[in-house]
């Protein structure tokens, strides 16, 4: 269905309203959301279907016409099965990253991306990523197997398709998703110079 200027305009409003609301209530780094996404998924589908999305909406204070609520769940359900997935609920609350951000980003792509292949290997990463900075790590909590593993799982856990590869899309949705729990420029620069090695240009 087309919907007019206005109403895009509507659905820009209302979910603007939403991610406001979300980092008011508790931020929206990707842990939170992980959360607030299992609290909406009543019947534990992994999806949120029509009603659910309206309770989700509901619970945070928004309250929008039928009409909205319908173009709302249209903008978030991109591949129009008539629900949300976790990864639809992403993409829906992410920031474009910022060039400074982008770029520290494609760098740490390209040094894995060994063949310029587009598609790095798991396994390359393993080789790659220093854990020594990671603080569940540093303290004894987790080994350096079980930090790799929770990073690995960002790409082939809840939102991957375990086939042991991370493509560029992936990648950048991954950092596009941390990025959103870290408001520091400077903070995000010194982390991937930390876990790539990398220098900011």
């Amino acid at each position: 269905a087309f919907y007019g200027v206005g109403l895009n305009s509507r659905v820009k409003e209302l979910n603007l309203e939403f991610k406001m609301t979300l980092k008011q209530k508790g931020g929206i780094g990707i842990r939170t959301l992980g959360k607030i996404f299992n609290r909406m998924d009543f019947n534990g589908n992994k999806k949120l279907d029509f009603e659910e999305f309206k309770e989700a909406l509901a619970y945070y204070g928004i309250f929008p016409s039928v009409v909205d609520l319908q173009a709302l769940m249209k903008y978030y359900d991109v591949d129009e099965d008539g629900n949300v997935s976790y990864e639809e609920f992403l993409r829906g609350l992410r920031d474009p990253l910022n060039e400074d951000r982008k770029a520290l980003v494609e760098k740490a792509f390209a040094i894995m991306d060994k063949d310029g292949s587009g598609v790095i290997q798991v396994d390359d990463i393993k080789d790659i990523y220093d854990v020594s900075f990671n603080e569940d790590y540093q303290q004894g909590i987790k080994t350096k197997e079980e930090v790799l593993e929770d990073f690995l799982d960002g790409f082939d856990g809840l939102k991957g398709d375990n086939d042991g590869q991370v493509t560029h899309q992936e990648w950048m949705d991954y950092y596009s998703d941390l990025s959103m729990s870290v408001p520091s420029d400077e903070y995000f620069a010194l982390m991937m110079k930390q876990v790539w090695g990398i220098e900011q240009e």
